[in-house]
């Protein structure tokens, strides 16, 4: 009787968990959690605007998410042979059902929210669909670490 009793949690747990993913392309199983899996230092590694790829016309841009709730958020390109940089700080949050990632600047009152299409270990993809021009942007962000 107790070598039944293994294999049934087993399958019990494999349907339990291959739906618990709330990211399209989201892994099905991980023992991190969401908020483990999101803190890191990420590198934008490709941008779409409606489905059309733009990296190339991007700065090199990296968001780092910090355990304490704040993130940074840098943009470095070179124009005329001068590095020139935009910065940004400021608080994140996910949404009750962690299925939206809010970024919020300092200085600012209303959080940029962006769903959340994949989030693993190594890799990010965020959406931000901009109702009053009806475009979406996608940018796709991956880590070393």
């Amino acid at each position: 009787m107790k070598f039944l009793i293994l294999p049934l949690l087993a399958i019990s747990l494999i349907c339990f968990t291959s739906s618990c993913s709330k990211y399209p392309n989201g892994s099905k199983f991980t023992l991190l959690t969401k908020s483990n899996r999101v803190v890191n230092d990420w590198k934008l590694t490709s941008y779409m605007i409606n489905g059309n790829e733009f990296i190339d016309y991007q700065p090199e841009i990296k968001l780092v998410i910090e355990k304490d709730g704040t993130y940074s958020w840098t943009a470095s390109q070179v124009v005329l042979g001068q590095i020139q940089s935009t910065f940004e700080h400021g608080t994140w949050m996910f949404n009750d059902d962690k299925t939206s990632f809010m970024l919020l600047k300092d200085g600012e009152d209303i959080p940029v929210s962006y769903s959340i299409i994949e989030l693993r270990g190594k890799k990010l993809v965020l959406q931000y669909y901009d109702k009053t021009t009806n475009i979406t942007y996608v940018s796709f962000f991956e880590t070393d670490k």
